[in-house]
């Protein structure tokens, strides 16, 4: 969105990313819910990046490449998978967290922690466990937040 907007359409574009930038700038914590749809991610949320990625405004070029604007944010991200893929041979094809882990730093958001749900694929008792693991880290992972809140 480096062009100025023209049409209706450009408008109300530009308001959406007004409003999701608006957003993203009054929070001190981020949480996002990332489901690995073909070893990456949702075009929802693909959307959501391509609205708040916006140069001059959560980024700026210098000299030295892209700086991010929106330091000091605390960032949680959940993510739902069907395999396992945080170690083991299917970790080469996980274009999910290192790509949400570039999205996010290129604007400036550093402080981030992954929760994963794995394996839930693989079965009712698998899903549960990896539902219950998931639950309980991001009980550890919001513990931070809560204490910057209290």
């Amino acid at each position: 969105m480096r062009s100025t907007p023209g049409t209706q359409a450009e408008l109300a574009t530009r308001a959406t990313s007004d409003e999701l930038v608006a957003e993203l700038r009054a929070a001190d914590v981020v949480v996002i819910g990332a489901p690995m749809y073909n070893f990456s991610i949702a075009t929802g949320l693909r959307s959501w990046f391509d609205h708040v990625l916006r140069a001059g405004e959560t980024f700026r070029y210098t000299e030295a490449g892209p700086q991010g604007l929106l330091e000091g944010k605390y960032v949680i991200v959940v993510e739902s998978r069907g395999g396992l893929y945080s170690e083991g041979p299917a970790q080469a094809v996980d274009f999910q967290e290192p790509y949400l882990r570039h999205l996010l730093g290129f604007i400036g958001l550093r402080d981030v922690t992954f929760v994963r749900a794995e394996r839930i694929g693989f079965g009712p008792e698998a899903r549960a466990e990896a539902i219950a693991a998931a639950t309980a880290a991001l009980r550890d992972a919001a513990a931070p937040a809560l204490a910057r809140a209290a």
